[in-house]
C-alpha cells in the first residue's frame, strides 16, 4: 500500500470521478441545449446513460477501488468498503451488475435507432432483417439476465477463502497480500469462476454482433431512403447512426478489452505493470470520453451558430399613414 500511495496513476485514479464530472455536468447542459427532434427523443435515455456511467466510476475508483496482484487471480479493494467487514466477492458481483447497466443503455439506444427506421416503411426489403435483429436483441436481455444470476454464486467463495489462501500463500512464494481480509481471490477451476466467466465472453460477443448487424442495417436503410426522405431528416439519422458507433467503439476499447486483459489473470499468467491501474484508468475514462459525443458538437453549433438577421421594422412603418387624417366634427 505505501508504493501506491507514492504512484500518481493510483492517485489519478482515486480522483478521477472529480476529474470527469466537468464532462459529465457540460454534457447534461448540451443535452438540455438541444432542441432537435432526434435528442428531444432520447433524451432520458442520455440523461439515464449518463447516470449510470458516473456511478460506474465512483463505483470502481472510491467505493471499491480494487488493486491487482499479478499473478495472483485476484484483487484486493482499498475503496471506502475496504472499512466495512463484509463478503470480499460483493464488489465483483456489482461491478458485473453495473458493467451490464453500460451495456444495456448502449443497446436501447441502438435499438431505438433501428425501430425508428423500420417504422418509416419505405421498403419491405429490411423487414426481415430487422425482425431477425430484434430477436437477436431479446437473446442479448436473456444473456444478459444470466450473466447477471451467474456471478451471484462467487459470493459463497468468501466462506472457502481460508483453506485456498493458505495453499495460495504457499504456492505464491509466501507473499503476504494473500493473507489480506481485504483480498478477493479464487480458484479459476470452480464452476463459480468459470460459470459467470464463460457467460459473460458469451454475451459480450452476441451484444458485439448485434450492435454491429444493427448499425449496419441502419446505414444501408438510411442509404436507401436518401431519395425518399428530407435532406434535414438523413442528416439527423446519419449523424445519430455516427454517434452510435461512436459508443459501441468507445464501449469496446474502454471496457471489454480491458475487462477482458483483468479477467484473463484467472486463467493465464500474464504481464500487468503498476498493479493493473493503467486498465483502471481506461475503465474510469470510459463515460467522460462517451460524453465528448455530446459536448464537441454542442460547442461546435454554439461557435458556429449563423447571426441572426435583426428584425425588420418595415410592419411598423406601413402602420403609419402618410395621408393627412380627417377629423369630423
Amino acid at each position: 500500500m505505501e508504493n501506491l500511495n507514492q504512484s500518481i496513476l493510483f492517485w489519478i485514479f482515486r480522483i478521477s470521478p472529480l476529474i470527469s464530472f466537468p464532462f459529465y455536468l457540460l454534457a447534461i447542459l448540451m443535452i438540455f441545449k438541444n432542441k432537435s427532434k432526434l435528442v428531444m427523443t432520447v433524451k432520458k435515455q442520455y440523461l439515464k446513460q449518463i447516470g449510470i456511467n458516473f456511478i460506474f466510476v465512483l463505483l470502481v475508483s472510491d467505493i471499491v477501488c480494487p488493486v491487482l496482484e499479478p499473478p495472483i487471480p485476484g484483487y484486493y479493494m482499498t475503496g471506502l468498503l475496504a472499512t466495512f467487514q463484509m463478503n470480499v466477492a460483493l464488489p465483483l458481483v456489482l461491478m458485473t451488475h453495473v458493467v451490464l447497466l453500460v451495456a444495456l443503455s448502449i443497446l436501447q439506444l441502438v435499438k431505438h435507432q433501428l425501430t425508428t427506421l423500420s417504422d418509416l416503411r419505405f421498403t419491405k426489403k429490411f423487414d426481415l432483417p430487422v425482425k431477425i435483429i430484434l430477436k437477436m436483441y431479446q437473446l442479448c436481455y436473456l444473456l444478459m439476465l444470466i450473466v447477471a444470476l451467474s456471478i451471484l454464486p462467487s459470493l459463497t467463495i468468501h466462506f472457502d477463502l481460508d483453506s485456498f489462501r493458505q495453499s495460495s500463500f504457499e504456492y505464491y512464494n509466501k507473499t503476504p497480500i494473500v493473507l489480506c481480509d481485504d483480498m478477493f481471490i479464487a480458484d479459476h477451476r470452480s464452476w463459480k469462476i468459470y460459470t459467470p466467466y464463460i457467460c459473460s465472453l458469451i454475451f459480450g460477443v452476441v451484444c458485439s454482433v448485434t450492435g454491429v448487424t444493427s448499425v449496419i442495417t441502419c446505414l444501408l436503410m438510411i442509404l436507401e431512403s436518401r431519395k425518399i426522405v428530407s435532406r434535414e431528416t438523413l442528416i439527423m439519422q446519419r449523424n445519430f447512426t455516427g454517434i452510435l458507433i461512436y459508443q459501441a467503439l468507445v464501449y469496446i476499447i474502454f471496457i471489454i478489452l480491458p475487462v477482458g486483459v483483468i479477467s484473463t489473470l484467472f486463467y493465464a499468467d500474464i504481464h500487468i505493470q503498476n498493479n493493473g491501474l493503467p486498465f483502471l484508468l481506461m475503465i474510469c475514462s470510459q463515460g467522460a470520453i462517451n460524453n465528448l459525443m455530446h459536448i464537441i458538437p454542442g460547442i461546435w453549433k454554439r461557435f458556429h451558430q449563423k447571426p441572426k438577421p435583426p428584425p425588420t421594422t418595415y410592419g411598423v412603418c406601413a402602420m403609419w399613414s402618410t395621408t393627412p387624417s380627417v377629423v369630423v366634427t
